[in-house]
């Protein structure tokens, strides 16, 4: 099939148990949220422009090229295109948006090249994209982000193998819903994962024992909790626990903020049974877990926050449009 115009979407997520273990071979129950990040791929004839890397001479570009440059490093195409991108997820904001976007670049380029088969294997996919993002990107990331973007939904995943360099064996991916009690309130703080990421993975690479141990206490955590969800013995506590211990792990291994950490003391105040970071740090955006989600909100608002989610069961990478 002659394409001519791809679109593909993929949703954000938000890590509830068990971030940032994913990086270093450990478990994590994340879900996707409502909002999604979207790349259209539209075959046009040569225009004047002209683009740094000659490659896109005569594309129609966004400003920002880093992640199409990184996928275009490893699949690229023939011809000329008009590439936007559609981004309802916050930037910077710890919810995954520039790996949603990565997965739907990659999805685009895929059916141009012909091979849109291999997005029937989501798994593979989610290799792909994290490949792309830490090799061609040069990003520090874990493993939940492309895996989460790709499947969607609410997921335990358990990547026991993998290492922040090596990637080791393909992560497991088992549903994981833990309810609707949850809400994702975004401090407005823009950082990039790979500037909280790097120094904890330098220093876990170095062998230190403090940052290890913490690691795998968030593993531990995500493990019971998903247990216990097996064997429908989860309560309100356990994750409340599991929720909390994993935010003390988490500041104590610098991968917080001053902004989060106020946020985070903020929803306590306001009633909140834990509330923790959803995603990288220094800013971003908190997770918090409430048995009323409108009054956590409104008490929110009076605080001065205004951006809120809720994690959202969805469908992770799909082809929204392919046109012939």
């Amino acid at each position: 099939m002659n394409v001519k115009e791809v679109v593909a979407s993929a949703p954000g997520r938000c890590g509830i148990i068990g971030n940032p273990s994913d990086i270093y071979g450990g478990a994590v129950i994340s879900c996707s949220v409502s909002a999604r990040n979207r790349c259209t791929m539209r075959r046009i004839e040569p225009n004047c422009t002209t683009c740094e890397d000659s490659r896109f001479n005569g594309w129609a570009l966004p400003d920002d090229l880093r992640l199409l440059q990184a996928a275009f490093n490893r699949l690229p195409i023939d011809g000329f295109y008009e590439v936007s991108y559609e981004t309802d997820v916050p930037r910077s904001s710890g919810l995954a948006g520039s790996t949603a976007l990565l997965a739907a670049i990659v999805a685009c380029l895929l059916v141009l090249r012909g091979e849109a088969n291999r997005l029937e294997d989501p798994v593979a996919i989610s290799e792909l994209v994290r490949d792309i993002e830490r090799n061609e990107a040069g990003i520090v990331c874990g493993y939940q982000d492309a895996y989460m973007v790709v499947h969607g939904g609410a997921r335990f995943l358990d990547f026991a193998g993998k290492h922040p360099v090596e990637p080791g064996p393909v992560g497991k991916v088992k549903d994981a819903h833990l309810g609707d009690r949850f809400l994702l309130i975004t401090t407005g703080v823009q950082r990039l994962s790979g500037s909280v990421h790097g120094p904890i993975a330098e220093r876990w690479l170095n062998g230190d024992q403090d940052v290890q141990l913490r690691v795998l206490r968030a593993a531990t955590q995500a493990h019971a909790v998903y247990n216990a969800l097996l064997s429908d013995s989860l309560t309100d506590e356990l994750i409340a626990e599991a929720m909390t211990w994993n935010f003390v792990d988490i500041q104590a291994m610098g991968g917080s903020g001053e902004a989060i950490d106020e946020l985070v003391k903020e929803c306590l105040e306001g009633g909140a049974k834990a509330a923790k970071l959803a995603g990288a740090g220094m800013g971003g955006t908190v997770i918090a877990f409430h048995d009323d989600l409108e009054a956590l909100e409104s008490f929110a608002r009076s605080k001065g926050y205004t951006r809120f989610m809720k994690p959202l069961v969805q469908e992770g990478l799909i082809l929204e449009t392919v046109k012939g």
